[in-house]
This record gives structure tokens, C-alpha cells and sequence, in this order.
């Protein structure tokens, strides 16, 4: 008989007496899907049941206060510190207990970066990411909360979960006590590691008065902290997680934090990047260890086979696909939709989390995809991501979908996403696109221009529009007088540039050719007549680009207002008034688009049409996804 694809990670694992379908784990992440007073919601209900029917062997539900009032990490936190809780919790159990799934809860306190008007630490110590001062915790306090988490692990026990994990990471409550970056104390919660260690001892010996011997209790431990100064290291990692196996824990879990630049340390974007940190503690204890940090099934493999871990955490993937598990149980690896490592997850904008490969996730059952009351025959014009989208929603309702593209590639903006450091990613995720094309069964026609009349003599009976839009070029004396190319040419291949690089426009576009070039090795500098570059990316990743601009030696100009373009250069003003010539080879021009929309207009009174994407007005990914899936929903 052959072995299952991956067969490492289809064993049964165990915590505790706790016995687990596979060695798969969905690692808490914050959502906001919760009501503002911290109950569950059918969203959340949604959410946790399509991660369960997908195939996880363990649920982790994110992090659930102890003090919702003062313990706050995100706005609308699952709440776990009144019984008047215990109800939603039971239902959010049931559904993913309904797939076989075991289900756990992570119990939290953010402290210094609680949501609270006077947050609470350890210590006033001023550290990012916030600059509030918080206050320091007496005594009485601590021994108040040390109860706190007793009292959550209990109405865990009560709502019927599993197993109860403490957040001992992250820069939160535990970790700021556990760390001398944040912990001065000499009171006896501070001072050496054993006297930082003891919140901690304390808060496992009262969960497990509460809920007994036997019930699977684990912490979640940082194994190192970036950007910190007197920052938790691995030696102090691992042996804090000997101490909590001896005082009661049934496994560690294993992550990391940081501040700054390092924000998403947590969240590498090379695979694997947090194994050694794992094996570190798995040599250091006798109870599981759980590991995370872009895990694949491959590599999840290999970290179980060669002893670094038991368990294998995943995030971010879960978010993209929740059925990963079942697809990686089949074999079914290129069915996955793929994670980008975007950290469009960590917005949490107020209306909840968002995925920008699943336009779905934290709307499951808005989004559900249902077969449709009439097959019909459905064109879709355009192969970018709205309209490569909007092609396999349609298919897999059930209708006959045929889909036109104007060059010889799918992929639209896709195909360029991809050329800069460190955006590999993207290239999968069109991958995958174009695969579902061939997979559900669309009929592609390449190299087909679209016009109304071609649209009429094929006679669909609905259509979807995702033209896309095209480059902008600004309204500048001189633009002649100097080699000008497009910066989506220059990512394409299609444009070749001098060694002296002058890009004007610094959002997403701009930032990435200016990255590009510099990785090839040209003299870069990057203009804007904004104070600010990439605004219209969310804060890590705006960082993330910054900093790579940085190192790759881009000169960023903010500010400046365009005078005229010479045969030296590009001449600007900059904020003190003072006028300077840019000396440049080529100026790369990344100043927007505007919307192919003369198609959509034509078609919109002729038929059931509908449009997504760029051609409508310029989109970020996600966007156009989200568009391009409701788009397929509604022909």
C-alpha cells in the first residue's frame, strides 16, 4: 500500500492526555471578529469552522483576555474573563469539535500594549512599538492577575475546549516580565531570570489548581527578542520552558518578537527561519514542541522526522487556504492558494481581518460559493487577478466560462509583482490562478483584443469586464529630452535603463522598481512631491520597504516639486526652495494609472455585466481580487 503524501504530519500527535488526528495546528491570530464587548459572533463561528473542516488536527483560538478592560491587544478581542462568555465559547467549541478538530483557547494580557488609557507592565519602561509610559503593577495587582488567568483557563475547561494555551510571547504581559528589557524589578518578580520567571510559574501552578492534573495545559514562549536591548535570548528561552515543564506544562510552543525594524521577526519571510529556536527547546525539555514560521508541508515533514519538533504551527496559510491540511493530505499541493507574506492579516482594520490571496476569509458565509440557479455562458474579458478571479468563482458555480486576454501571458499586473526582492511569493499566487484555470476548467483565448462588436458575435449571456488599466505620464516640460520608461515596463523586461536611475513616484510601484534597480546595481534615487513614501502600504510592510531601500543605497526625495526634465536630468525644487538637477541616465516614470473603463461602459446597458478590478479605477491586489470573486459570484 503506498505511504499517504507527507505521512509526518498525518500521525497522531499528543499533549498532555490529549490525543491529536494529525500533527497539524492552527496557531492563534488575532482576527476582530468578536463584538466589541468581547462575545463570539457568527463570523467567528465562520471563520474557526472552515479552518476545522479543513483539516487542522488542533484549533488554537487567538488570544482571549484575562482583562478585556485594561488587557486589550486588538479592539475587538475575544473576551474570557466573565462567565457571561462561556455561552459563545461553548458554540465556537461545538463547530470545530463538529470536524473532528481538537479545539484550544490562548489565554493573554497585552500589558504595556493594552488598548487601556494607563497600560500596566512589569516596569515603566518607555520601548516601541508604543512611547506610552506605562505604570508599574504592585504587588497586589500581580497576585490579582496571576487569579485572572487561573480563572480564564477555567472557563475554558467549562466551555468545553480541549486545552488552554498561555501567550507567553510577543512582547505581551508574561514575555515583558520574562525579559530584563522590560522587567526591572528587584521586588522578587524581578531581577535575575529565575525572579523574572515567577509571573509565569505562578500563573501554570494556579491554572492548574483550576482546572486539575490532567487537562492539557501549554505555554507559548519567545525564544528571542530583536531590536530589544536586554532582550529575551534562546539560553533564557529554553530554560524557561524547563521550569514550566516542571511546573505543570504539557508543552511549549515556540516563537519570536520584535520591535521596529524587526516587527515581523514572527513572521519571516524565508521558510524555517524559526527552527533552531525550536530544536533549541525541544533538546532542553521532554514534553512536545511546536514550531512555526512559514512551515510547508515538505519542511514540516523533515522538522518531525529529524526530532526538532512534534507539532507543526500554521498561521498566515491557514488564512489563505483554509483547507491547506485536507489539500496537503491529498496531495493535492497545487490546488493550495498561497500566502504572499503581505501582513494585510495584521491591519485588523475595524470591519475584521482580511487575506489578500482569500477574499473570503472572516466572511465565509457572505462569500460562500453556491451553485448558481441557471448555468450560463459567461466571458470574462481581461486575465488579471480580477478577471482570472472572477473566472474561477463563475466556473465553480457552475457555469461555462471563457476568458479572453489581449497578450500571450495571464497574470495582468501579477507578471511584475514578482521582480523585485524578496516578492517571490507573488509569483505563486499566479501561479496558482492560471492553474485553476486549466483545473475548474475555463476556456482561455489569448491574444484576444476585445471590442463590443467581438463581445456581440460571441454572445455570452453574462460578462464580466477586468481591462485593467494603463500607465500614467505626468504633465512635465521635457519629458524628451531624456530616455523615459514606464516602471511596470522596466519590472516586465520590456524597458532597459542607464546606470543613473531617477524614478518619480515613491507608493508601491515606485518602491519596487527603485528596489529592483538597485539590486541590479544602479545609482537610484526615488522622488515624490508627498512628505511620505508608501503610504498606501500597511505599516510593516511599508517599513519592510523602506528599509530594503535603504540598504539598497536609493537616495529618497520627499517634498520636491517638478520644475522640467533636461538632458542632464530631472530638475526639482526642493522644501527650503533651493532648485537641484537630478543628473540621471533614465528617468522610470510610477505616477498611477488610469482606468481601461470604454469597454465596461459600452457593454453595461447591452448586458448582465459587471466590472472588476483596475478598470474601474486603480486597485491594490487585494482589492482587486475581492472585486473580481463578488463579480463571480454575481453573473
Amino acid at each position: 500500500m503506498a505511504s499517504q503524501p507527507f505521512e509526518e504530519l498525518f500521525q497522531p500527535g499528543t499533549i498532555g492526555g490529549m490525543t491529536l488526528p494529525n500533527r497539524i495546528v492552527m496557531a492563534p491570530m488575532g482576527t476582530n471578529l468578536a463584538d466589541a464587548d468581547g462575545s463570539i459572533t457568527q463570523r467567528s463561528l465562520d471563520y474557526y469552522e472552515a479552518r476545522a473542516r479543513g483539516g487542522s488536527g488542533l484549533v488554537i483560538v487567538e488570544v482571549s483576555g484575562v482583562e478585556l478592560a485594561g488587557g486589550r491587544t486588538i479592539r475587538r478581542q475575544i473576551g474570557i474573563d466573565d462567565d457571561k462568555f462561556l455561552e459563545g465559547l461553548s458554540k465556537l467549541v461545538g463547530v470545530i469539535h463538529r470536524h473532528g478538530a481538537k479545539a484550544a483557547i490562548q489565554i493573554h494580557h497585552a500589558g504595556r500594549l493594552g488598548h487601556a488609557d494607563e497600560p500596566i507592565a512589569p516596569s515603566s519602561v518607555q520601548l516601541p512599538p508604543t512611547r506610552r509610559v506605562p505604570r508599574e503593577m504592585t504587588g497586589g495587582e500581580i497576585d490579582e492577575m496571576i487569579a485572572r488567568y487561573g480563572s480564564g483557563a477555567r472557563r475554558a475547561l467549562q466551555a468545553g475546549f480541549d486545552g488552554v494555551e498561555i501567550h507567553g510571547t510577543h512582547g505581551y504581559l508574561i514575555a515583558q516580565f520574562l525579559s530584563s528589557a522590560t522587567n526591572r524589578r528587584q521586588d522578587g518578580w524581578g531581577g535575575d531570570l529565575r525572579a523574572r520567571a515567577r509571573f509565569l510559574m505562578e500563573i501554570i501552578g494556579v491554572v492548574r489548581a483550576e482546572v486539575g492534573s490532567r487537562y492539557p495545559v501549554w505555554c507559548r514562549l519567545t525564544a528571542k527578542e530583536y531590536g530589544l536591548e536586554g532582550g529575551i535570548i534562546p539560553e533564557e528561552a529554553e530554560q524557561v520552558a524547563q521550569w514550566a515543564e516542571e511546573a505543570g506544562c504539557d508543552a511549549i510552543s515556540v516563537s519570536c518578537y520584535g520591535v521596529g525594524g524587526w516587527a515581523a521577526a514572527n513572521m519571516p519571510h524565508t521558510p524555517g527561519t524559526l527552527i533552531p529556536f525550536a530544536e533549541g527547546v525541544k533538546k532542553a525539555v521532554t514534553v512536545p514542541v511546536m514550531a512555526v514560521g512559514r512551515l510547508g508541508p515538505g519542511l514540516g515533514c523533515r522538522i518531525i522526522r529529524e526530532g526538532k519538533a512534534d507539532l507543526i504551527a500554521i498561521g498566515r496559510a491557514l488564512l489563505a487556504d483554509a483547507d491547506w491540511p485536507n489539500k496537503v493530505a491529498s496531495g493535492k499541493l497545487q490546488e493550495i492558494r498561497p500566502c504572499i507574506g503581505c501582513h494585510r492579516c495584521l491591519e485588523l482594520a475595524p470591519e475584521g481581518i482580511k487575506c489578500t490571496p482569500n477574499p473570503a476569509m472572516g466572511i465565509e458565509q457572505e462569500m460562500a460559493i453556491t451553485p448558481a440557479s441557471q448555468s450560463k455562458r459567461v466571458l470574462v474579458v481581461g486575465g488579471g487577478p480580477a478577471g482570472l478571479e472572477a473566472a474561477r468563482v463563475a466556473v465553480l458555480r457552475g457555469h461555462k466560462v471563457t476568458l479572453w486576454e489581449q497578450s500571450d501571458r495571464l497574470g495582468g499586473q501579477l507578471l511584475v509583482a514578482d521582480k523585485a526582492p524578496r516578492k517571490n511569493h507573488m509569483r505563486a499566487l499566479r501561479n496558482y490562478l492560471v492553474r485553476q484555470m486549466d483545473t475548474q476548467g475555463v476556456q482561455v483565448v489569448l491574444g484576444k483584443k476585445a471590442t463590443a462588436a467581438a463581445v456581440a458575435e460571441e454572445n455570452p449571456e453574462a460578462v464580466v469586464v477586468a481591462t485593467g488599466s494603463t500607465s500614467q505620464v505626468p504633465q512635465l516640460t521635457g519629458l524628451d529630452r531624456l530616455p523615459v520608461v514606464q516602471a511596470v515596463d522596466v519590472l516586465a523586461g520590456k524597458a532597459q535603463v542607464g546606470q543613473r536611475v531617477v524614478v518619480i513616484g515613491a507608493e508601491r510601484v515606485g518602491c519596487e522598481v527603485a528596489n529592483y534597480l538597485a539590486h541590479k546595481g544602479k545609482e537610484v534615487t526615488m522622488t515624490r512631491r508627498g512628505e511620505r513614501i508608501a503610504t498606501h502600504l500597511n505599516p510593516i510592510a511599508s517599513r519592510e520597504i523602506r528599509d530594503r531601500l535603504k540598504d539598497g543605497g536609493v537616495q529618497v526625495l520627499t517634498a520636491v516639486k517638478y520644475e522640467e526634465v533636461t538632458g542632464e536630468g530631472l530638475v526639482v525644487t526642493d522644501p527650503t526652495g533651493q532648485r537641484h538637477t537630478l543628473e540621471a541616465d533614465t528617468l522610470v516614470l510610477a505616477v498611477g494609472s488610469r482606468p481601461n473603463s470604454g469597454l465596461a461602459s459600452e457593454l453595461h446597458s447591452r448586458y448582465d455585466s459587471k466590472a472588476a478590478g483596475d478598470c474601474l479605477s486603480p486597485r491594490n491586489l487585494w482589492e482587486s481580487l475581492t472585486e473580481g470573486y463578488r463579480a463571480g459570484l454575481e453573473v
